[in-house]
């Protein structure tokens, strides 16, 4: 809901959410989706890792009457963590495509990986490259440009949001200027100005976000099954 006190000043609703989880994103489809329609937009951005979030999307907003342009932007092709793939392979590709979604691929073209979960090939590569790119330093930063760390300070899913947004401008998929929803992480969904750089992704409205998502708030244990990989 949304109060509007004067021309400068709004009162509106933001879901947080104290832990990542799955269930995490149901919950926000339901809380935003019901009023997508006031937010004035037509592109949607969605990060995809597993495809849940795009796929959960699809299905909330089948029967609003909205000719949305929808882009995914996923990690670079065959992309691994803890042995499970993130990243869309071509028969899927082929499959969104004919939907009208477009694809978009992040590169790794140093094949760094996830700094959090590097393989040991990875790490390898790392400790060669230091300090001229820092351990912090993730593929979506390299390709974005700019360092995207500090955007932890509000989630792992605000990182990503501005990043993706970034590289599917840079491709040319979505328009510079356009209102974008971006959905990234397990319930992180913002409304962004797209840009070529993340200085110029404005934030336009907060409608949600993971608190505590950063690795590094992240038990041990977690990381431990994690292991990147880039083909």
């Amino acid at each position: 809901m949304a109060t509007k006190k004067d021309d400068n000043i709004k009162i509106k609703e933001i879901m947080y959410f104290e832990r990542p989880r799955r269930s995490n994103t149901d919950a926000l489809l339901e809380f935003f989706v019901k009023k997508i329609e006031t937010l004035d937009l037509h592109h949607v951005m969605i990060a995809w890792d597993s495809g849940y979030t795009l796929h959960k999307f699809l299905k909330a907003t089948k029967n609003l009457k909205l000719k949305l342009d929808i882009t995914t932007v996923t990690n670079p092709k065959g992309g691994t963590i803890g042995g499970r793939s993130v990243s869309i392979d071509d028969a899927t590709r082929e499959e969104l495509e004919k939907k009208g979604i477009k694809v978009c691929y992040l590169n790794d073209d140093l094949q760094l990986g996830e700094p959090a979960s590097p393989s040991p090939h990875q790490k390898f590569l790392r400790d060669m490259l230091l300090p001229w790119v820092p351990a912090h330093i993730d593929p979506l930063s390299m390709d974005a440009g700019v360092d995207l760390s500090l955007f932890l300070t509000l989630s792992q899913g605000f990182r990503v949001c501005v990043g993706c947004l970034v590289l599917a401008v840079k491709h040319g998929l979505i328009p510079e200027g356009e209102r974008v929803l971006c959905l990234a992480g397990q319930a992180t969904a913002i409304v962004l100005q797209a840009g070529k750089t993340a200085r110029t992704c404005y934030v336009k409205e907060i409608l949600g976000y993971e608190l505590n998502s950063d690795w590094l708030q992240m038990p041990r244990r977690n990381m431990k099954k994690m292991v990147a990989i880039t083909k």
